[in-house]
C-alpha cells in the first residue's frame, strides 16, 4: 500500500546528560527531522541555553552540527509494505561543558521550529515548535535517564503496537514512566529561538478532544509505570504529536524528569497478517486469577500458517507450543509475560505479548457458630477455606452488628443488636483474586407463649387438636395439662374429650439453649362439651313391592328439637313422623339426623326394599288341539283389568282382536283353525302406577 509522506519538518527529540566530574557535564541531544520535508535542516551549531534554579539565564553555548543518519523506516507490523516517501534522520548532538556547583540548580533547553501543518491533534501545529528540555539537580551528583529504544515511524490504524519505551538511568535511579503533554517552542517567527526563553514552558495546544493520555483522539494508548510498556491502537490515520516522561526518584525524592517529544504516523493498512492474543481477563473459561495453574489460551491471529507460543517461565526452554490454542499449566504461582508469533521465520511475521495471572484456586468458608440469646451476645468467628497463608487480606460484614466489619481472618466478640437471622460474608482477597461466602447466623430471641384450638362446637365424644403457638429460636421442650387428667409432652397434642363437661386446659414450655426460659399459660375452661340427643326411628313395612311401596317412619329420637329424615332417594322431610312412597324398586338405606338445642347431631339409619313387579307375563307357544292342555293363548297380567289383545299372521293381517276381562285367542280365524305357525301378537293394558295406556307385543308359536 502507499502512504504519501507531506513536510512534517522535526519530527522529535530529547535530551540528556552525563556527569563526568564535579563541574563537567556531557550533554547530548537526539533530534529527528523528516529527510524529504522543505522546512529548516538542521542547526549548523545547536544552541543551548543554561539557566539557573530561578530562571535566570547564566549561559548559551552551541553543539556543531555532527552530521546525521537516515533511520531504518521502522513499521509497527512487518506485514505492511513500506512506502518509499517516507524518511527520517537522526543526529546526535554531543559536548562537554563545564558548569560551577549550585545550590539551585541548572535548567538545559533547546527550542525549535516547525512540527509541520499536518499534525492532526494539534491546534496551528505549524506554529508550534518543540522545547527539549533537562534539568540538573543541586547538591547531589546525578546522571539523567535516557530512553533505551526510538518508536516505530509508522502505525497502522486500528492495529495494536507493543513498545520497549523503558529507559536506563545510570545511576540506578527509581524511574516512573507516563504520557505528558509536550512543551511548546519556537514559532514561524521566531524559529530557532536563541537563547531560548526562560522556564517554566508552555504546554501545546490540543486540537479535536486529544490529551495527553489520549493523543489519538480515537483509540487507546497505555503507558506501564514500571516497565515502560506502550501499547498503543489509534483509531484513525492521522500524525500525532505524543509525549513520555521517564520521572527519576533517589530515597523517594524527585530528581529530573525527561520528556521525549516525537510523532506517531498512522497509516489506513492493508495488513496481510496480525498476531493477536486474547486477554486474560477475556478469555472463555476465565473465573478469576486465581483459578488454578492451567490456562486454555485463545489466539485471535488471522492471516498465519504457523505459531510458537513462549509461555513466559523462566530458566526452561519446554514452555512453548506451536499449536493454534494452546493449554499450558504452570509450575506454579506467578505473572508471566505471554509470547506468541504468528508464522515464525518467515519473512512476514507478527508478535504479540500477554501479561498473564497464575494463582491457585482459593476459597473462602466458616463454621456458623451455635446460637446465642441475644441479650448478653458475643460471637466468634474462625475464617477458614484454601488461600495463601501470606499475602491474604480478609473483609468480614456482619449484618446489624458492632463492629459491622472486621479485617481479622479470625474476628472475636462481635455483637448482635437484635435477633433474629443474620447475613454474615466472609472474603479473602489475594493478588488480584477475590472469593467470598455468606452464611445466616441465628441469633435467639426470647421464647413466647401461646396456643389455640380451633373455634367450632364442640360434642361428646370431642377430639381436640391443640396448636402450640409458641416461638422460639432453639428447640422448645412442652408439657400439656388437659384439663381431665390428661397429660402429653407433644407439641401440637390431640386428645378425645369422652365426658360432658368444662376443662381448663394450660401449657409449660422450657428451652434449654439460647435464650434459656420456662413460661407457662392457663386457659380456663377453655373447652365445654355439650351432650348428643340419641337419633331413633322404625320404618314399616320393610319390604314392599314397586306398585306398593309407601313405607311408614315413625319418630323414636329423644333429647332433640330439630330432626329430618333422608329417605335415600333424593328425598327430604322435616316431619317427625311421616309416610313415603318409593318410586322405583331397590334398596334402600334412609336415615334421620336429630339436633338439641347446643346444636349436636345425631343419626340413625334404616333399611327397605322396594320390590320389582312384571306386570304382564305371555307365553311363547300354545297348542289347541283339543285336549285340554295350552289349548288357548292367554296373556297374564299382575292386575285383572280389560285389556286389548291382536293378534297379526306374518303378513300383517289382523285375525283376531279382543277387548275384555283374560282376552285369548283359541288359534282360530273366522272360525277355523289356523296352521302351525309364528303369529304376531299386542297387547294393550293401563299401568297400575301411572294409569297410562302400555301397549307391548311379542310372537307367539301354534302348534297343533
Amino acid at each position: 500500500m502507499h502512504f504519501g509522506a507531506s513536510a512534517s519538518h522535526i519530527v522529535g527529540g530529547e535530551i540528556y546528560y552525563d556527569q563526568l566530574g564535579v563541574s563537567q557535564y556531557r550533554v547530548t541531544v537526539k533530534l529527528y527531522r523528516d529527510c524529504l520535508s522543505d522546512g529548516a535542516e538542521y542547526d549548523a551549531n545547536l544552541p543551548i541555553t543554561v539557566f539557573d534554579g530561578s530562571g535566570n539565564q547564566i549561559d548559551n553555548f552551541t553543539i556543531p552540527f555532527p552530521g546525521s543518519n537516515v533511520l531504518p523506516p521502522a513499521f509497527s507490523n512487518p506485514c505492511v509494505t513500506i512506502p518509499s516517501d517516507i524518511c527520517v534522520e537522526e543526529a546526535i548532538y554531543q559536548k562537554t561543558i563545564t558548569l560551577p556547583p549550585s545550590a539551585n540548580g541548572y535548567t538545559l533547553s533547546y527550542q525549535r521550529c516547525c512540527r509541520g501543518p499536518n499534525v492532526t491533534n494539534l491546534t496551528d501545529p505549524g506554529d508550534q515548535g518543540l522545547t527539549l528540555t533537562i534539568d540538573i539537580p543541586p547538591t547531589i551528583d546525578n546522571n539523567s535517564p535516557r530512553y533505551n529504544n526510538f518508536p516505530p515511524l509508522l502505525l497502522c490504524a486500528n492495529t495494536e503496537l507493543v513498545f520497549d519505551h523503558s529507559a536506563t538511568d545510570p545511576d540506578g535511579d527509581v524511574l516512573e514512566y507516563s504520557l505528558c503533554t509536550p512543551f511548546q517552542g519556537g514559532t514561524s517567527f521566531a524559529p530557532a529561538p536563541n537563547p531560548a526563553s526562560a522556564p517554566p514552558y508552555a504546554d501545546v495546544v490540543w486540537a479535536g478532544g486529544a490529551s495527553a493520555t489520549n493523543p489519538f483522539i480515537t483509540g487507546t494508548i497505555s503507558l506501564d509505570a514500571n516497565t515502560g510498556l506502550m501499547i498503543a491502537e489509534p483509531g484513525q490515520p492521522g500524525l500525532f504529536a505524543v509525549g513520555v516522561c521517564v520521572s527519576e526518584y533517589r530515597n523517594g525524592v524527585l530528581i529530573g524528569v525527561n520528556k521525549r517529544d516525537f510523532l506517531f504516523r498512522v497509516m489506513n493498512c492493508e495488513v496481510e497478517l496480525e498476531a493477536e492474543i486474547t486477554p486474560q481477563n477475556e478469555l472463555n473459561t476465565f473465573v478469576s486469577f486465581c483459578q488454578g495453574l492451567t490456562i486454555d489460551f485463545e489466539n485471535e491471529s488471522w492471516g498465519g500458517e504457523n505459531y510458537l507460543w513462549d509461555f513466559g517461565v523462566d530458566g526452561i526452554n519446554s514452555d512453548i507450543s506451536a499449536e493454534f490454542a494452546p493449554s499450558y499449566t504452570y509450575p506454579g504461582p506467578g505473572t508471566y509475560e505471554v509470547m506468541m508469533i504468528v508464522n515464525p521465520g518467515w519473512p512476514c511475521t507478527d508478535t504479540a505479548i500477554g501479561t498473564y495471572i497464575v494463582n491457585n484456586e482459593i476459597e473462602a468458608s466458616f463454621e456458623v457458630p451455635p446460637v446465642q440469646c441475644v441479650i448478653g451476645n458475643s460471637y466468634d468467628f474462625e475464617g477458614e477455606g484454601t488461600f495463601p497463608a501470606v499475602g491474604s487480606t480478609f473483609e468480614w460484614t456482619f449484618d446489624n452488628a458492632v463492629p459491622g466489619t472486621s479485617t481479622d481472618q479470625d474476628p472475636t466478640d462481635i455483637v448482635f443488636q437484635s435477633p433474629g437471622w443474620h447475613n454474615v460474608k466472609f472474603k479473602v482477597m489475594f493478588d488480584q483474586c477475590v472469593t467470598q461466602v455468606s452464611e445466616m447466623v441465628q441469633v435467639a430471641g426470647p421464647p413466647t407463649i401461646n396456643f389455640g384450638i380451633a373455634d367450632e362446637l364442640r360434642c361428646v365424644p370431642y377430639t381436640a387438636e391443640f396448636v402450640n403457638l409458641s416461638q422460639a429460636a432453639t428447640p422448645i421442650i412442652s408439657l400439656w395439662n388437659l384439663g381431665d387428667g390428661t397429660t402429653s409432652t407433644e407439641t401440637h397434642p390431640t386428645h378425645v374429650y369422652d365426658e360432658v363437661g368444662t376443662y381448663t386446659v394450660s401449657l409449660t414450655i422450657w428451652t434449654e439453649t439460647g435464650c434459656i426460659d420456662t413460661l407457662t399459660m392457663t386457659r380456663p375452661n377453655l373447652i365445654e362439651v355439650f351432650p348428643r340427643p340419641t337419633a331413633g326411628f322404625v320404618v314399616s313395612p320393610n319390604e314392599q313391592n314397586e306398585y306398593e311401596a309407601n313405607f311408614f317412619f315413625e319418630d323414636e329420637s329423644f333429647d332433640g328439637v330439630e330432626s329430618w329424615y333422608n329417605f335415600g332417594d333424593g328425598t327430604t322431610s322435616s316431619q317427625d313422623t311421616t309416610w313415603h312412597f318409593y318410586n322405583e324398586p331397590g334398596v334402600y338405606h334412609p336415615w334421620q339426623i336429630v339436633y338439641n338445642e347446643h346444636g349436636c347431631s345425631d343419626r340413625a339409619q334404616a333399611q327397605l326394599t322396594v320390590t320389582p313387579i312384571i306386570p304382564i307375563m305371555v307365553p311363547n307357544a300354545f297348542t289347541p288341539n283339543g285336549d285340554s292342555y295350552n289349548g288357548v293363548f292367554q296373556p297374564v297380567l299382575y292386575q285383572d283389568q280389560v285389556y286389548e289383545l291382536q293378534i297379526y299372521n306374518r303378513w300383517g293381517e289382523l285375525i283376531h282382536k279382543s277387548k275384555e276381562w283374560n282376552a285369548n285367542w283359541d288359534g282360530k280365524y273366522q272360525g277355523v283353525l289356523v296352521k302351525d305357525d309364528v303369529y304376531i301378537w299386542k297387547v294393550i293394558y293401563t299401568d297400575f302406577k301411572t294409569e297410562v295406556p302400555v301397549e307391548v307385543q311379542g310372537h307367539v308359536l301354534l302348534m297343533k
